[in-house]
């Protein structure tokens, strides 16, 4: 037993099982080495989390129907080139569609909670857009743009600097050695964009903090940024894509302020969210190594 997260156990099994994971989503060729401390200490936060969405999405009375699950389970098994190829995914994952089902509907619970609760309660009006525009004008001129991705590893109290550097660092070897970096950012990323595996969509210069701008405006696609530290934390940019735009219409303009805006928005208020989900809850952590 490693934590206590309510009236549920943590065990040394379930984060062996998450770096596990981690280590299998590695190329072939790419050292297995032991997790460090500091993704150790990642991962049993993000479990900590994670049963603590999932408990408070049951005690809300949160549903989920089998059809929604059938549905999802489709859409992954649609991935694969055959039914053959999805079973023998599953085999090496050691998951059972059963189990691969539970896994389903534990996101899809987590999901709808996120959403009543934290999604439905943000609102950016005409004005707020508006604002924005006229405060930064050089989010409606056309120019360049890229398609990025990104991982946060945030500093707090419960995660000082030089354990969110050392993840970071750590992070970047895997990535740099073959690792899928959409993988790790759901599972390691502080960032709104975790779920979707770090991808924030088009980017216009200007849009992102002032480190992270010069950074993402510099790297080549594919290209991987070195670690990179803010007032938020420590950071990696990867670029998928690059375009200019030679015009800009007002829509598009005011799409893409609305979209920053709101997930700058999304961001805090997820935050303020699982912060007093912790402070209701008993976290004991048994093994602090």
């Amino acid at each position: 037993m490693i934590a206590i997260v309510n009236d549920e156990v943590i065990t040394e099994a379930d984060v062996a099982s998450q770096a596990q994971a981690l280590l299998d989503d590695q190329e072939a060729g790419t050292p297995s080495e032991t997790l460090s401390p500091e993704m150790q200490h990642a991962a049993l936060r993000r479990l900590i989390e994670q049963r603590l969405i999932l408990q408070e999405a049951k005690r809300s009375g949160i549903s989920v129907s089998g059809d929604q699950v059938l549905e999802h389970l489709k859409e992954i098994r649609d991935r694969f080139e055959s039914e053959e190829a999805f079973r023998a995914s599953l085999a090496e994952s050691g998951l059972s569609e059963e189990q691969l089902k539970g896994n389903l509907r534990d996101q899809l619970m987590t999901r709808q909670l996120i959403d009543r609760e934290v999604r439905s309660a943000i609102q950016v009006s005409p004005q707020e857009v508006a604002r924005a525009i006229a405060e930064h004008p050089e989010l409606a001129r056309s120019g360049d743009r890229v398609r990025a991705s990104h991982i946060l590893i945030r500093v707090s109290p419960n995660a000082s600097e030089e354990k969110a550097r050392g993840l970071v660092e750590d992070l970047h070897r895997q990535v740099s050695a073959g690792a899928d970096f959409s993988t790790l950012a759901k599972r390691y990323s502080e960032d709104p964009h975790r779920e979707e595996g770090g991808a924030m969509g088009w980017v216009a210069q200007g849009e992102l903090l002032p480190e992270l701008d010069a950074v993402l405006f510099s790297l080549r696609v594919g290209e991987l940024s070195l670690p990179i530290q803010t007032r938020l934390g420590f950071h990696l940019l990867k670029v998928e894509e690059r375009r200019h735009a030679s015009s800009l219409t007002v829509l598009e303009a005011n799409r893409a302020v609305y979209q920053q805006l709101y997930q700058q928005k999304f961001q805090q208020a997820f935050t303020r969210w699982l912060e007093a989900l912790k402070r209701r809850a008993y976290i004991e952590i048994v093994d602090p190594s």
